[in-house]
């Protein structure tokens, strides 16, 4: 077997007029998407960061897309280079709402079944109907990502997910075409540049005291799992993660989650640096290593090696 081979798998299903709608909505005003649906949509999402994140898992043996094409021409250059499998979903009827959702969802199920050697799933959507969808796949053994607009993806959705990221902290700022339609032969507008607002609504987000708290919880479980006072640091992010998909230090402005801790200083103290470094749950009333040693002395390797086997 091959290097690439053992490589992780990753299926990635795009909920695509959901990011499309939410993003015009935001460069052009509420109700800007709906009230302009059925004209040639100007190109506003950024595919290859989207696509970055994908494959950090892994290798993408699928990417595939569901929306109503006719309209998204725009983005014809961008989809073909990501090479991304287009399914095509006509309007049925007046909801016209959750035809991409349901054969999204069918997709998804069929492939993970069928498709053993899939590892990672990442559905790029902020909408609330995936969570069924994420249970199900967690169910059978998989990792599942999810990809939203922050301020504006349901919260539920984000916490059913094992890692969520926000669609503006993967982007960079872009320039867009005016909205359509153009109905005079007046002369075009500049382009807008779609600057993403802060959050207006409550969840999806992520607060400095929301990641403390989390820290504190997981980190006090791996302590009182563990018997001792004595936690690797990668463990201590796993643990945290778990607790809460959406956390990244960047979010919250630090360069990376040493820093992130540095913060916390009365939730968790570093104990060394060995192996990427160990920390310990400020205040907790455990032995730092073993029976026979001051709670303050330094961790030596065989004590460390012993704790690990029990």
């Amino acid at each position: 077997m091959t290097r690439q081979d053992d490589a992780p798998k990753v299926a990635i299903y795009w909920d695509f007029e959901n990011l499309h709608a939410i993003l015009a909505n935001l460069a052009y005003g509420e109700n800007a998407y709906r009230e302009n649906r059925f004209f040639i949509q100007p190109p506003l999402i950024n595919i290859k960061p989207i696509l970055d994140y994908a494959s950090s898992f892994g290798d993408i043996i699928i990417n595939r897309a569901y929306g109503n094409w006719q309209w998204f021409s725009k983005y014809r250059e961008d989809l073909n280079q990501a090479g991304i499998d287009l399914i095509q979903i006509f309007p049925r009827g007046q909801g016209m709402k959750n035809s991409a959702d349901i054969r999204l969802t069918v997709d998804a199920l069929s492939d993970v079944y069928t498709h053993t050697h899939i590892s990672h799933v990442v559905v790029v959507s902020s909408d609330s109907d995936f969570i069924a969808l994420s249970q199900r796949i967690k169910q059978t053994g998989r990792f599942v990502a999810g990809i939203g607009v922050e301020g504006l993806s349901n919260r539920f959705w984000i916490s059913s997910c094992n890692d969520f990221k926000f669609y503006q902290h993967l982007t960079p700022t872009r320039t867009m075409e005016p909205p359509i339609p153009v109905q005079t032969a007046a002369a075009e507008p500049p382009p807008l540049v779609l600057i993403l607002p802060a959050p207006q609504v409550e969840g999806g987000s992520l607060s400095f005291e929301e990641a403390r708290d989390a820290l504190h919880r997981a980190l006090r479980q791996l302590v009182e799992r563990r018997g001792v006072n004595y936690v690797p640091k990668a463990t201590l992010k796993h643990s945290l993660k778990r607790l809460l998909p959406v956390f990244d230090e960047v979010l919250l402005g630090f360069q990376n989650f040493t820093e992130f801790l540095g913060r916390c200083e009365d939730v968790v103290r570093t104990v060394d640096n060995d192996s990427g470094g160990h920390v310990a749950l400020v205040g907790y009333e455990a032995p730092l290593i073993s029976n026979h040693a001051p709670q303050d002395t330094a961790v030596t390797r065989d004590s460390l090696a012993t704790t690990e086997e029990a």
